[in-house]
């Protein structure tokens, strides 16, 4: 054992046998004593066969690409130790701010400790969407930061495998594992990170980033559904109020029926939306009261098999 010794670090990797094994050789040095898992989700070329040559390295495997999040899905389903952190494959993260951020988990009774870019990384359209998700994101009133999506990041074990269920398979997992995080109240740190030199292609396409933006709402509607329908409620029954009143002065022909229309309107809004809010509070008292998701203990180079509710 060594150091980090409660410190369990999921790698999904897809066809990363370029970049998996100097990630692999970085983190046997820097974090020794960590429980390594590496998730090999459905990859057609050798990064298995690399990950193989680290006997103290499980590895895991899916038998097709079931996405991002479903890798990190099924490492945290099988992480042993009271931390687990996410890291990437492709030799992007540096395991200098890995080290960092578990040394704040561990000092500051945090909950998670979520990853900050500073330099570089994404393409010019990835970042114009990466503002946009921010900008939605900010205006139903979440905080989370100004990189919602980096992938490295360190959590307490027991507090996001509560939540595993509700983390889609693809790249939209980071941005969902904040939300849960920010929505629920959990006390979370945010640590800059510097990239280093991808090794391979990014996986992230176009079409995840329009998905990322239904996300966010599907999100919010499952976490604090009265963010979204309160405003439509209050718009309507404003409108629909001076609407009415300023006809009904200035015409002296009674309230109009279109103004009554657009304020029962907004009261219906109001009230679906205190139903929905009040079923989203049950659904997550739910998660919250369970025992967070274990999977049994895997040989190593097995196919990984998930508790039910998490495929």
């Amino acid at each position: 054992m060594g150091p980090f010794e409660d410190v369990s670090v999921i790698i999904p990797a897809f066809n990363e046998a370029g970049g998996i094994g100097p990630t692999l050789e970085q983190l046997s040095f820097a974090v020794p004593g960590a429980e390594i898992i590496v998730v090999d989700d459905g990859s057609t070329d050798s990064t298995a066969e690399v990950v193989e040559k680290y006997p103290n390295v499980t590895l895991m495997r899916h038998s097709f690409n079931r996405g991002y999040g479903a890798a990190l899905k099924t490492g945290m389903a099988h992480a042993s130790r009271p931390l687990v952190a996410w890291f990437d494959a492709d030799n992007e993260h540096r395991v200098s701010d890995l080290v960092s951020m578990i040394g704040a988990i561990r000092q500051g009774g945090l909950a998670a400790v979520i990853g900050q870019r500073i330099s570089g990384g994404a393409s010019a359209v990835r970042g114009v969407g990466k503002a946009v998700i921010l900008m939605l994101a900010r205006s139903l009133g979440f905080r989370g930061g100004h990189d919602m999506n980096c992938g490295l990041r360190v959590f307490r074990t027991e507090v996001i495998c509560r939540y595993l269920p509700l983390l889609p398979n693809g790249y939209s997992a980071s941005m969902t594992s904040l939300l849960v995080m920010l929505e629920r109240g959990y006390p979370i740190g945010y640590h800059p990170v510097e990239l280093a030199v991808r090794i391979g292609t990014s996986k992230v396409t176009l079409r995840a980033g329009f998905a990322s933006l239904l996300l966010v709402m599907r999100v919010i509607m499952m976490f604090a559904p009265m963010r979204i329908f309160l405003p439509f409620a209050l718009a309507m029954f404003s409108i629909g109020a001076v609407y009415g009143a300023t006809l009904a002065i200035l015409h002296g022909e009674g309230f109009p029926t279109f103004g009554i229309f657009l304020m029962l309107a907004g009261l219906l809004i109001g009230m679906l939306g205190l139903i929905a809010d009040q079923l989203s509070q049950m659904r997550l008292v739910q998660y919250e009261t369970i025992t967070p998701y274990r999977a049994l203990p895997l040989a190593k180079d097995r196919e990984a098999k998930l508790p039910p509710g998490l495929s």
